[in-house]
């Protein structure tokens, strides 16, 4: 069975003021150290989506030597992102089976946590396999290639969220925690160094 992990790291960082994607984080960048942990996890394939800045990006993870794609339409919010990278993935000869989604700028998401998805996906879980946010769920989550098709209709910013609404009777949300935070201002940026601290200790 192939899974398949998606990166969404095409948007323009506008309230950090500069590409969050290229921030320091550990020994590497926020989006290297998100390629680090897909490529650790029990995934086959990591492919990440660019956008903003592409060209300055990609240069900056060449080393990590992951699969990229460029969402030119990437203003357009996250839908049109999912919708770039499924495409490609369902170009290949061998497509995957399930693709997981995760977002380039959760710097506390681990290969374990991803692993722990994939886990719950080949035991039966659900169909989805997602992440809690209080009263919604989200990404990181993994997609059975039944709802290929439904992914590949994303539109504007309407993500994987909506479509894991419609299908929450074949879904289940996993309690990530602390883990979950995102990072899109300096401030977030300060406090998620400073949890990685306390955790890391």
């Amino acid at each position: 069975m192939k899974i398949a992990t998606i990166i969404l790291a095409a948007g323009s960082s506008s309230r950090m003021g500069k590409p969050k994607q290229l921030l320091p984080w550990g020994n590497t960048t926020l989006l290297g150290h998100s390629i680090q942990q897909a490529k650790n996890s029990s995934a086959d394939e990591v492919l990440v989506v660019l956008g903003a800045q592409a060209d300055l990006i990609k240069k900056k993870v060449d080393p990590f030597n992951p699969e990229v794609i460029i969402n030119k339409d990437w203003q357009k919010g996250l839908g049109g992102s999912i919708r770039t990278g499924v495409s490609l993935l369902l170009s290949q000869e061998q497509q995957p089976d399930a693709i997981l989604i995760m977002l380039a700028d959760q710097p506390l998401i681990t290969s374990a946590y991803l692993d722990e998805i994939i886990r719950h996906y080949h035991k039966g879980s659900g169909d989805i396999i997602c992440t809690e946010y209080g009263s919604k769920s989200g990404v990181p989550a993994i997609f059975d290639k039944k709802y290929f098709s439904e992914l590949q209709k994303l539109e504007g910013d309407n993500g994987a969220g909506k479509l894991i609404a419609k299908h929450y009777k074949t879904s289940l949300s996993l309690n990530a925690g602390y883990k979950v935070k995102d990072l899109d201002t300096p401030e977030d940026y300060i406090s998620l160094k400073a949890i990685k601290t306390k955790y890391d200790s």
